[in-house]
């Protein structure tokens, strides 16, 4: 006797599950993203109808045709992770030590994030009857995968559009700050702060130095005040202040 329920289904067109207007082409294994219109037919085709009716073995395989994942959007807002990952660099570079492995550890998290959810966008991709990007596209950074996903899937562009939204607004933002002048103060304290650590810790006078981001550095006479940890772990106010419209600063440290 023939075991309905694990009979091989020859390859043709049937009825698709997920659209009774449409038929699919069924490879014999799978349901594949071929479709076309269901055709008219007449009253004297009840056979030829029959044979557009999957069994039901094959009827209950539903294929979600959504392409969009959770997954593949949170690869497209990669931007967003990258510029939080690089404050959390500047932070470190400026208030725990100027090491390049800050910025390095900031583009290996946003990497290895990517990588693993897209990882998962493919899963996901598989598990609905997609044919999802191979995993090769997972290594190649989020716009690579994403433009492989576009073109694998059709119709799955927006995430490559918020993608690249994103990096415009990541890069694009602070490079008109910075041409705008809009930049020059944070860029004037954090020389000075860079300038006084590296004096104070190389003379052995302290081990750390903390100063505001962002200082008042554009007015002559401007003063304000940056935390030193000297060498036997106790805290001291240094206080600096700018003397000329060229950058030129002296710093002192306050008298109790």
């Amino acid at each position: 006797m023939t075991d309905q329920a694990t009979r091989v289904v020859p390859a043709g067109w049937y009825e698709d599950p997920s659209d009774p207007a449409q038929v699919r082409w069924w490879n014999g294994i799978n349901w594949t993203d071929h479709t076309q219109a269901k055709p008219e037919l007449g009253d004297d085709s009840a056979e030829l109808e029959q044979s557009f009716a999957g069994p039901a073995a094959v009827r209950a395989r539903t294929r979600i045709r959504t392409t969009s994942t959770a997954e593949s959007w949170i690869v497209s807002f990669t931007p967003a992770l990258l510029a939080v990952t690089l404050l959390v660099a500047a932070w470190a570079w400026l208030y725990v030590s100027p090491n390049v492995l800050w910025l390095v550890a900031a583009l290996v998290v946003t990497y290895l994030a990517t990588v693993a959810f897209a990882l998962l966008d493919r899963r996901k991709l598989a598990r609905w009857e997609h044919t999802p990007p191979p995993a090769l596209a997972a290594l190649l950074t989020a716009p690579v995968y994403l433009v492989i996903r576009a073109l694998r899937l059709a119709r799955s562009w927006g995430q490559l559009v918020a993608w690249a939204l994103l990096m415009v607004g990541l890069i694009g933002l602070p490079v008109a700050a910075w041409f705008g002048g809009a930049l020059g103060n944070v860029q004037t304290a954090v020389g000075i702060q860079s300038e006084v650590r590296d004096a104070l810790v190389s003379s052995g006078q302290a081990s750390a130095v903390s100063c505001p981001p962002i200082a008042d550095t554009t007015t002559v006479g401007a003063i304000y005040s940056c935390d030193v940890t000297l060498t036997d772990g106790s805290h001291k106010v240094l206080w600096v202040s700018i003397d000329s419209d060229a950058g030129d600063y002296s710093y002192a440290f306050a008298i109790k």
